[in-house]
């Protein structure tokens, strides 16, 4: 690791060299290569490592800014990956959720709303504001999702695939947890095994101080199974979905909260194909370009050549059309000349060269 302290005001868990507006991580070898193992996953259509899955998804917080500015979209935090107990298990231990002193900071900070409301400005007078007007403000909180990618246990005759997953996300517009199964099969199960486990676990600074009692907390959990997405897909196929493709469901679920965090409503996904599959273009195609960019620009000191050997692990197989098309659109986008954007964010060295030549490796 590096030993640069961590900032409450940065997206974490990263760590940061300056105050660059456009929050580029510092990332030690470790974090790199578990960006490097997502991004090779989505190139391959394959599922990616997952512990890495709640990293790279921090990492769609960084890096960017608008016109030279600081990012000031609302943030998303992801805890890592948790196993949750089958139903009929004896339960030796508690589960527990430890989030870092950086959230628990954030968390304890107000939330300025996003929905329309009335203010009271420094003159006295009452102004109208939006979502459109939210700004982040000092000693308010930047954090407005803490999501939880859960990994449950199904046993199905038609496939051998044992894991399928789900996705808790607090909300602090709404001071509420939803959670979101978008697997057919056995979900009653896997609302019970969920609610026994926000229950019994134990998680210091969120569950408790933060909320009061447990069973306050508990009646602010919405159980969001509206999706019958995948029910469609086997009754057309008549095959069944493997469980596991749920983790493309679970993240584009979380991609979608992170694209829409000005909307107030956004916790009602859309129960479509684009989401269930995440392939719409705003999420892995938009998720793979911000990954790639990050991790060239976090290696500034790397010569061209170790560039290009490095992008070539990535290129996208010809059975994922849509993976190609949309993200050269936006890399396209993210391929701003030197000066034009926010001093060398999409630039190859900064020297005013863009990176039109990751095209041509990539062979999209």
């Amino acid at each position: 690791m590096s030993n640069f302290t961590p900032s409450p005001v940065r997206p974490m868990p990263f760590r940061y060299r300056d105050d660059n507006p456009r929050n580029l991580p510092d990332l030690d070898d470790e974090e790199f290569a578990s960006l490097t193992a997502v991004l090779k996953a989505l190139a391959r259509g394959g599922y990616p490592r997952l512990d890495s899955v709640p990293l790279a998804l921090n990492a769609y917080n960084c890096n960017k800014s608008s016109n030279g500015k600081t990012d000031k979209e609302p943030w998303a935090h992801f805890h890592p990956i948790t196993v949750i107990t089958s139903e009929d298990a004896q339960r030796r231990v508690h589960p527990e959720i430890e989030l870092d002193i950086a959230i628990l900071e954030d968390l304890e900070k107000p939330w300025e709303l996003l929905q329309a409301r009335q203010v009271r400005t420094e003159r006295g007078e009452w102004e109208s504001r939006s979502e459109k007007d939210w700004t982040p403000r000092e000693n308010k909180a930047r954090y407005r999702f803490i999501c939880f990618i859960h990994k449950h246990r199904i046993d199905r005759r038609s496939t051998t695939q044992k894991g399928v997953y789900t996705i808790s996300i607090w909300d602090r517009e709404w001071e509420e947890l939803t959670w979101h199964d978008t697997y057919h099969v056995n979900r009653e199960v896997r609302r019970r095994e969920i609610k026994r486990f926000w229950w019994e676990v134990s998680a210091p600074g969120f569950i408790g101080a933060l909320h009061g009692d447990r069973e306050k907390f508990m009646n602010r959990i919405r159980y969001r199974t509206v999706y019958h997405i995948c029910e469609r897909i086997e009754d057309t196929t008549r095959a069944a979905v493997p469980p596991r493709h749920t983790l493309w469901a679970v993240m584009g679920a979380a991609l979608f909260h992170m694209n829409n965090a000005r909307d107030p409503q956004v916790s009602i996904v859309p129960d479509c194909l684009e989401l269930f599959g995440a392939y719409a273009k705003g999420l892995l195609p938009r998720f793979f370009a911000h990954l790639l960019w990050l991790c060239l620009d976090a290696r500034p000191t790397w010569t061209r050549i170790q560039q290009e050997r490095y992008v070539k692990q990535f290129r996208i197989l010809e059975r994922l059309p849509w993976m190609k098309l949309h993200t050269r659109r936006d890399l396209e986008l993210r391929d701003v000349p030197y000066g034009e954007d926010d001093g060398g964010h999409g630039d190859e060295d900064g020297d005013g060269r863009s990176r039109e030549w990751v095209y041509g490796v990539l062979k999209i």
